[in-house]
């Protein structure tokens, strides 16, 4: 197991430093290990068509790693997922509950690294041009806030409203009491105002 994590990152074109960094070995050893490698007969997608019982044949010694962890984190993972989409969502928040809960927790670096490696999408991206006055993005935030009644004394939950003008990035945000009409031109209103 500890091998085949070793092969897969060094397949993917992850550097030794890196690999080290990554299962939290030193890169001697890594690079102990990738030496054995490139000595032997086989290609790196050759071994890691093996089994563990045949890896563990051919190169007999074993790494630092502890596979554990890294099998603890991966479990993780299928948590952080689930809860992916839920509004207020935070990888940082998921991070703090794992380094909690965990006796041998990641780094938040090393974390994100190997939820990225796992979860790795094709990001795209294009450069979109806005002209100024042009435009305006709005929507209501997926968490309520609550604020406080001054003559009563009473909590209110609120919606939040946020504005943006894309082309100077200016950020408007109000609380209301509904996402109706009559509260969304009133928002509407208050962007305009505030923009004069």
């Amino acid at each position: 197991m500890d091998l085949k994590q070793i092969l897969s990152l060094y397949n993917d074109r992850v550097s030794n430093r890196q690999i080290g960094e990554l299962l939290g070995i030193s890169r001697n050893t890594v690079n102990s290990y990738m030496r054995l490698v490139k000595a032997s007969e086989y290609s790196i997608k050759e071994l890691l068509a093996k089994d563990h019982h045949e890896l563990g044949e051919l190169f007999t010694a074993h790494t630092t790693l502890v596979t554990d962890r890294f099998n603890e984190l991966m479990t993780w993972f299928d948590q952080v997922n689930q809860q992916r989409n839920h509004p207020g969502f935070t990888f940082m928040n998921h991070y703090t509950e794992y380094r909690n809960q965990v006796q041998n927790p990641y780094s938040y670096t090393q974390f994100m690294e190997h939820y990225h490696r796992k979860f790795d999408k094709v990001k795209g991206s294009m450069k979109l041009e806005h002209e100024a006055g042009k435009e305006v993005y709005i929507d209501f935030a997926g968490k309520k806030l609550q604020i406080i009644n001054k003559e009563t004394g009473e909590l209110v939950t609120v919606e939040v409203f946020v504005a943006l003008l894309p082309n100077s990035q200016y950020t408007y945000v109000q609380a209301c009491l509904s996402q109706k009409r009559e509260d969304l031109v009133g928002c509407m209103a208050g962007t305009q105002m505030s923009l004069s």
